[in-house]
């Protein structure tokens, strides 16, 4: 193997590629803040006013002071390797030095957009243990550099933790093999496939949130768009132009879901090592993640009604880190069947793990009260439709009430858990399936929680604290969740085995 040509004992500066990236973080956090301002300021024609020639100069103050920051932020950025510790240095006022153990260090992980590409630069990200983010990041390096320096880290920091005591006291190698074995890639059909059958209603939430915000900063900057709508004939045009926007709203949220997927998962390659997995992803932002098998604390799959036409599924590889980065931190896997589940799963937890695990399901009252309460929302529409004698309107609201008592039955339904002494499985969905496994040593708190309600009927929620997030089961009869606790408790603090 070619050995490496950079020296990193000396302390050593970004590519100067970075500069660019560093004034563009800088950048977009003032737009986002000013960008209000700045369509009043444009929009609401404030120029006529000397506070509008202020703005604009605090503005260009503002951008100046930010690249001149950004430019010595840069100069003052220094990494280099002593030992066994990667160190680095920076600040431009006042300075910090961050010394990290090559132990300490999980995954460094790769990042590249457009501008990354163009240049032939990389974004480099190191994860840390017992950090609540991450540990720091590189702006942009040479791609060689970012690939050399990770080779050594993680290759220094083996022979760091390649002799372990077993519980005879005899001291074992590690053999880290270097290969990776290929799981899953999907190609432009694929993606094509995936983006079709993605969740379209959560789309159109983001759409009727933008419009949501252009028209009300249009309305703040002195324009009223309703007034453009006034000569249109409330009855004749309102029907059809409803229409008309609901098939574009449709349109609209089925091409962004389909783009967003194909730019956001392009090339999609997932990979298994010997000890942990890696994906890699994107167009315009190429991102390299990796998940070593002690850090992953839960495995998640789930479907909808078009997925499971095609048989894909969406799988989660959850990592431990805090809540606020959890799902930068996790690998999400489109388009992928259950065989290839079925491969993660044996090759994280054994082929045997799930032998012995009889469901459960929780009590029949989580479904009574959901059909109640939800059913309460179609009242307004009967009482409406009844005092107007508008039978269009009460059959909605009967539709409404049916449609929530359907669903109401699914999610009892599809709501079970269950375990052995290794496993817990956790079911749900309502249209779709989802499943969630939690080995039970990972498995750091167990909380009972009771309604006024709960306690009259002796039922609880169970709610399990890992590492990577909070699972919860409902109404648990209260005997049981007791016993799940106490069953849970006992086996992770009787195990030794590494649970991160």
């Amino acid at each position: 193997m070619r050995k490496s040509n950079f020296n990193f004992t000396i302390p050593q500066r970004q590519s100067y590629v970075a500069i660019l990236m560093i004034i563009w973080k800088t950048y977009r956090v003032l737009i986002r803040q000013v960008f209000p301002f700045l369509v009043i300021f444009f929009v609401g024609k404030s120029t006529k006013n000397n506070f509008g020639n202020y703005f604009l100069y605090f503005v260009i103050a503002v951008a100046l002071i930010g690249m001149l920051y950004s430019i010595l932020s840069f100069f003052r950025y220094y990494f280099h390797i002593v030992e066994d510790k990667l160190i680095v240095e920076k600040g431009v006022f006042g300075r910090s030095k961050t010394i990290i153990p090559f132990e300490r260090i999980q995954t460094i992980n790769f990042e590249q957009n457009l501008a990354h590409q163009v240049f032939s630069v990389i974004r480099l990200k190191v994860d840390t243990a017992g950090s609540a983010q991450k540990e720091f990041e590189f702006d942009a390096i040479a791609i060689d550099q970012a690939q050399a320096l990770r080779k050594i880290v993680l290759e220094k920091k083996s022979k760091l933790v390649s002799i372990v005591k077993t519980s005879d006291n005899k001291e074992d190698s590690i053999d880290e093999k270097k290969g990776y074995k290929s799981i899953l890639k999907l190609s432009i059909i694929d993606l094509i496939k995936v983006g079709i059958t993605e969740n379209h209603f959560r789309s159109g939430a983001l759409i009727l949130f933008a419009l949501w915000w252009i028209w009300d900063n249009l309305r703040e900057a002195g324009l009223d768009p309703e007034k453009y709508t006034e000569d249109i004939d409330p009855l004749a045009g309102g029907v059809i132009i409803l229409i008309g926007l609901a098939v574009i709203f449709i349109i609209l949220a089925f091409l962004f879901s389909l783009i967003r997927t194909v730019l956001k998962y392009f090339g999609l390659e997932f990979w298994r090592s010997n000890n942990g997995f890696k994906i890699s992803s994107g167009l315009f932002t190429k991102k390299d993640t990796s998940a070593l098998d002690h850090k992953i604390q839960m495995i998640s799959w789930s479907d909808n009604l078009l997925r499971k036409i095609v048989g894909y599924y969406q799988l989660s590889l959850k990592q431990a880190s805090s809540v606020a980065i959890n799902i930068k931190t996790s690998i999400n896997i489109p388009g992928c069947r259950q065989d290839q589940i079925d491969m993660v799963t044996r090759a994280l937890y054994g082929v045997n793990a799930f032998d012995g695990i009889e469901m459960e399901s929780v009590n029949k009252i989580f479904m009574y009260r959901r059909m109640f309460f939800l059913s309460l929302l179609g009242a307004p529409f009967l009482l409406l439709g009844y005092f107007n004698n508008n039978p269009f309107v009460i059959i909605s609201g009967v539709l409404l009430i049916i449609y929530f008592l359907i669903t109401s039955y699914f999610r009892y339904k599809k709501c079970k858990f269950g375990h052995n002494e290794k496993m817990m499985i956790i079911r749900g969905g309502l249209f779709g399936d989802k499943a969630e496994t939690l080995p039970i040593i990972k498995l750091q708190n167990v909380e009972i929680s009771q309604s006024p309600y709960q306690r009259r009927k002796k039922l609880a929620n169970v709610k399990i604290h890992t590492a990577a997030g909070n699972v919860t089961i409902p109404y648990v009869d209260y005997n049981r969740a007791i016993q799940l606790s106490d069953y849970i408790l006992y086996k992770t603090e009787s195990s030794n085995k590494r649970w991160m």
